[in-house]
């Protein structure tokens, strides 16, 4: 088995769970086949390949690269880089509830912006004179699939940007934008706009939010990913060129980050809330425990009282 027919073994199976293989520099032929062992020889304890995409989204690393070299270089994004890193500082404490719902409108904002900025080369309007996302949708899809064949010189690069069109043009026009009538069952219903702003549907359901997490993000970094590619010197600039050990804003990032991470893994104060008030069907925490951390809070409101 080659390398592509290993990439879209993997991609073929992550798609049925609304995921695809993330469009990230360190995703080489030697990565791809550690994802193959995992869908070939899952282990069960670390989420087989499911686990194995979540946890490349989520690593405090990726995410600061994601936002020094590929959000914040992409003009598109620029509005609205303080929602997105609200919504990473979320995702790193676990306040997935918060991370999941403050990016689900920025998905459409970020297409509407792209469809000002291309608006004399793609059709965006409806009869009715209107933005449709369906039909910016279509025909943007149209626009990158044209400028992606004319990529002659790196086949290897035209099929990395291919695979990502059609992940982004599943996911937009079969999943995400789905209309309720045609969004009932199935993982389908999981990962959709119209009943998360409407229904606010999964929201209760840890598993499906903490995945959801995992599909927003990275249908965000899809979309980067293919805006960038449009401008050659500057996603060669931000892919080849990323000098991030010498970069102070992804490095304080990254660390933020990090620290956030490591500290979610025992009890913060989101968890204590989730654990303590938000399992409504499993009894989580024992009196004794709330006391005890009554208590934790207690000493810590007094040594800031003592520090001020």
């Amino acid at each position: 088995m080659n390398l592509w027919e290993a990439y879209e073994k993997v991609d073929k199976h992550l798609n049925e769970k609304l995921l695809t293989i993330p469009p990230y520099p360190c995703v080489s032929g030697k990565k791809v086949q550690e994802l193959l062992d995992s869908l070939e020889n899952p282990d069960p304890a670390w989420g087989g390949l499911d686990g194995e995409i979540l946890r490349m989204v989520k690593n405090p690393w990726q995410r600061s690269y994601q936002v020094e070299y590929r959000f914040k270089p992409t003009k598109i994004f620029n509005d609205f880089m303080k929602i997105i890193e609200s919504a990473t500082y979320d995702l790193m404490i676990g306040n997935y509830i918060c991370s999941y719902l403050s990016l689900v409108p920025v998905v459409e904002a970020i297409l509407r912006k792209w469809s000002i900025d291309k608006t004399n080369e793609i059709e965006s309007v409806n009869k009715k004179g209107d933005f449709s996302i369906y039909v910016f949708e279509k025909n943007l899809v149209k626009y990158l699939n044209e400028k992606n064949k004319e990529r002659h010189s790196n086949i290897k690069f035209q099929k990395w940007i291919s695979n990502q069109i059609k992940y982004f043009d599943f996911m937009i026009r079969e999943v995400f934008y789905l209309r309720f009538n045609a969004s009932e069952d199935g993982v389908k219903k999981e990962f959709n706009r119209n009943r998360t702003l409407h229904l606010l549907d999964n929201i209760e359901d840890t598993v499906a939010l903490r995945d959801n997490n995992t599909r927003i993000f990275l249908l965000l970094d899809i979309i980067a990913e293919l805006y960038l590619s449009l401008d050659e010197e500057l996603y060669v600039k931000n892919t080849f060129y990323a000098e991030y050990e010498k970069n102070i804003d992804f490095n304080l990032r990254w660390k933020i980050y990090l620290k956030n991470a490591m500290e979610s893994i025992n009890y913060t104060d989101m968890t204590i809330i989730q654990f303590a008030f938000l399992q409504q069907n499993q009894k989580y925490m024992s009196d004794e425990q709330k006391q005890k951390f009554i208590e934790q809070k207690e000493l810590q409101i007094q040594l800031i009282k003592s520090k001020r």
